[in-house]
């Protein structure tokens, strides 16, 4: 029997995303095939704008035994289209998912996507999936020990626990080489940049914390895992001087949460003098930063800080487990701008039993912080949150059209209906943004290239619509 060797992984295309960037977790999945003998190709197709119909040529092409979707909740109809489209393609052809998605509902997933799927991964899949590869090979159908796998045997659901190996060095960089990060648009996750080409790294893995809203525990572990300082200031070293890129942007879910290990990333980027600037678009928690830390972000070349506030209010903080309220949220961005860094912040609008008055206290509260920018989120119930679980077992929400739903467009009607929700977040950034010529000003002033200035048009339009 020949084996099967040849892995297609495919990050889909939404046409509602107004961030194009690498996906990263493609890039370190590719690298663990490699690393067990497989050959791998990443189509991003949310970078080459490639439509689902448009699968079957690309795969007739290929011809790959395996095909792995990157799988988040708001591209439900493009995976399972895409799955449907494969088998009917060639029928042997294995297909696969994993992702945020099938981690927050795994015993779900074979009934969202039908028959076409074959395989899913909740959590991490660096292990489990050249695991199963293996095994396919081997002609065996003993899954159990594959850590995180879905599968189906004799019509039922099996879902073995992830794993979230602590070790993460073994894991190496991403497949730069399949990425091609300087190959991107000017479309990146945070919209502004001070140069060009961006690339994308993580120095951590994982989550302690259990806001309400947020998934990020169930894709990534409930625990900080660290990859060693010196591998990640030789990986920055080695883009810079081998793909010429020239920004950094942190994309970790807690860059700071250890100071000391973030402390020796900064002095290691310090040392190597390169003409490059950091930024950390994902947001970093604010009761993780000192005067210190922020001193040596500032020394290695950020020039922004990006925070999560979520709201102006101290009883909304409480209702999403933020352990954060309105006072320490000022004197820590007084910190920030005292050491000379820009500060951009972003919200959530709409969360459950939140009143209008207190969308209002938000949007009073964002104005008056010093922020030179403010993203507002209209609230999603995200499969795997606990405010999602919670609301299931209230019976507070209804089934979600993920085909429209998105951060821009109500998906939740709560206290506040969704017409006046989407109102309340146009007239957010409008009296941030608009009514404040100052503010206007000082960002049009930030953008470097036309092409950047036609994504942000694109993103405003989006988002104001």
């Amino acid at each position: 029997m020949q084996l099967k060797k040849k892995v297609l992984l495919i990050n889909p295309y939404n046409p509602k995303s107004d961030h194009i960037q690498p996906p990263l977790g493609l890039g370190y999945l590719a690298t663990a095939l490699r690393k067990n003998g497989l050959t791998v190709e990443i189509l991003d197709a949310n970078k080459k704008r490639v439509s689902v119909g448009e699968l079957p040529r690309i795969i007739g092409k290929i011809k790959p035994d395996f095909v792995g979707f990157q799988f988040y909740t708001l591209n439900l109809n493009y995976v399972r289209e895409g799955h449907r489209l494969i088998k009917r393609i060639n029928s042997e052809i294995i297909t696969l998912v994993g992702g945020p998605h099938p981690s927050a509902l795994p015993y779900e997933i074979f009934q969202t996507l039908g028959k076409p799927l074959d395989f899913a991964f909740a959590g991490e899949a660096e292990i489990g999936l050249p695991t199963l590869i293996k095994k396919i090979n081997e002609n065996s159908n003993t899954f159990a020990n594959i850590p995180g796998l879905i599968y189906r045997k004799n019509k039922k659901t099996y879902v073995n626990p992830p794993l979230f190996f602590k070790d993460i060095d073994k894991f190496g960089s991403p497949a730069w080489d399949l990425l091609k990060p300087e190959s991107y648009p000017e479309a990146q996750h945070g919209a502004f940049f001070k140069n060009f080409p961006i690339a994308p790294i993580i120095t951590t893995r994982g989550c302690p914390y259990q806001c309400s809203f947020c998934a990020a525990r169930l894709n990534n572990g409930p625990f900080l895992r660290k990859r060693a300082p010196v591998a990640v200031v030789n990986e920055i070293e080695t883009l810079y001087k081998q793909r010429g890129i020239r920004e950094f942007h942190i994309v970790d879910d807690n860059f700071t949460l250890d100071k000391d290990h973030a402390a020796k990333i900064l002095k290691g980027i310090i040392k190597l003098k390169l003409k490059a600037t950091l930024a950390v678009p994902n947001g970093i928690r604010l009761d993780t930063l000192d005067k210190e830390i922020l001193k040596l972000m500032k020394k290695a070349g950020f020039y922004l800080i990006s925070v999560g506030i979520e709201s102006g209010s101290d009883r909304i903080l409480k209702m999403m487990n933020k352990n954060l309220m309105t006072g320490q949220i000022r004197e820590k961005i007084k910190l920030i701008k005292r050491t000379g860094l820009d500060v951009a912040g972003f919200f959530i609008l709409g969360y459950p039993g939140e009143t209008e008055k207190e969308i209002r206290q938000t949007i009073n509260f964002s104005l008056n912080l010093g922020l030179l920018r403010a993203n507002y989120f209209l609230f999603l119930p995200l499969p795997g949150t606990p405010i999602y679980e919670n609301l299931k077992k209230q019976s507070k929400i209804k089934a979600v059209n993920w085909e429209k739903a998105s951060f821009t467009t109500p998906a939740y009607d709560g206290e506040i209906k969704k017409e006046k929700l989407k109102k309340l977040q146009r007239e957010a950034f409008i009296k941030f943004f608009l009514w404040r010529p100052q503010i206007l000003l000082a960002n049009l002033l930030k953008i470097k290239r036309p092409k950047q200035f036609f994504f942000l048009l694109k993103r405003a339009i989006n988002w104001l619509a």
